[in-house]
């Protein structure tokens, strides 16, 4: 399939408090989601592992590798024409999924290919990280390649209590 943006304009906090150019905000924001792992991070949820930071800083795209019970892989993050942040999943070299990120405040949301990414009212969107990096939630209907558990999210946090 090929990479399709959610339908709406990405929002950017930064963007909009301080007008920002969108893409310094999606370098940012790359170099924020870079930075949660660039010490590695273990995690527990519907997968246990480990995840880092691969290659270099601030070079306005990043390499997330991570180990797991669930497969060992990648995560490909990188500026769209879109003003999107892209991040593509890979277990093995298998492609499993692409998202769309990005940070209409604190938390960061993230959006399945060709979504309308417009959070429902009172409702959350179809992917978030918390603005520390601590959580990762997706809804399971929205990613059918996440594997099927219980409940309509497929989480994972960090091991630090």
């Amino acid at each position: 399939m090929s990479a399709q943006p959610p339908l709406r304009e990405p929002y950017y906090f930064d963007n909009e408090t301080y007008g920002w150019a969108i893409e310094d905000c999606q370098r940012n924001l790359i170099e924020t989601l870079a930075g949660f792992v660039r010490t590695p991070l273990e995690f527990k949820g519907d997968a246990h592992g480990r995840i880092w930071h691969f290659g270099e800083y601030f070079a306005g795209r990043a390499t997330l590798l991570f180990t797991s019970d669930r497969g060992d892989g990648r995560i490909e993050l990188e500026p769209h024409e879109s003003g999107w942040v892209k991040a593509e999943l890979f277990v093995g070299d298998d492609f499993k999924f692409r998202v769309w990120v990005d940070e209409p405040y604190e938390e960061k949301d993230f959006w399945p290919d060709a979504a309308d990414g417009i959070v429902p009212p009172n409702g959350d969107p179809q992917g978030r990280i918390s603005k520390r990096g601590r959580w990762l939630q997706l809804q399971r209907a929205h990613f059918p390649s996440v594997p099927a558990g219980d409940g309509a999210w497929w989480s994972v946090e960090d091991t630090r209590d």
